[in-house]
């Protein structure tokens, strides 16, 4: 990663961290999640969720997020799988969402398929936000070996 990039990401977390409004830079964040460094993606999808976190309510946040879910590294698709249900809480969320969760869930990685059923949960009871494929998908994965992924799935069940 190029100094300057690392520097403008690293104070951009920084504001974030201090929940200033940075809404401002989606579209700089939407660019560099193209970049083919995983770590530049790894940071830029963790902004763009943090944004969630922080109650931004702006869909670019979605439309940043979703293409990521088939990100290669495990790191950006929890990344996105975070900041799904945390967009959640600022009233953002659609079918694209829970088609995102619901291929999230079948992830390899445990943190990924843990944060997508946190994700899944968040989205049912904030926003009244389901389908019939994700009650399935949800249930199924009670069994899980992982008693994050199982929890998760719990609360999405609850």
């Amino acid at each position: 990663m190029d100094p300057d990039t690392e520097k403008w990401l690293a104070d951009l977390e920084d504001d974030l961290r201090k929940k200033k409004d940075r809404s401002d830079v989606l579209d700089e964040l939407f660019q560099l999640t193209f970049m083919g460094d995983a770590e530049i993606r790894q940071k830029a999808s963790w902004c763009v969720a943090k944004m969630g976190q922080n109650k931004v309510s702006d869909m670019h946040i979605l439309d940043i997020l979703v293409p990521l879910a088939d990100d290669e590294d495990d790191t950006v698709r929890e990344n996105v799988a975070w900041g799904i249900g945390e967009v959640t809480g600022a009233g953002i969320g659609d079918e694209r969402s829970i088609e995102t969760i619901v291929r999230l869930l079948d992830d390899d990685i445990t943190d990924v398929r843990g944060m997508a059923a946190w994700a899944a949960g968040r989205l049912k009871h904030k926003l009244k936000l389901t389908s019939k494929h994700l009650d399935a998908k949800l249930t199924s994965m009670s069994e899980d070996p992982s008693e994050f992924v199982r929890k998760s799935v719990s609360f999405a069940l609850e």
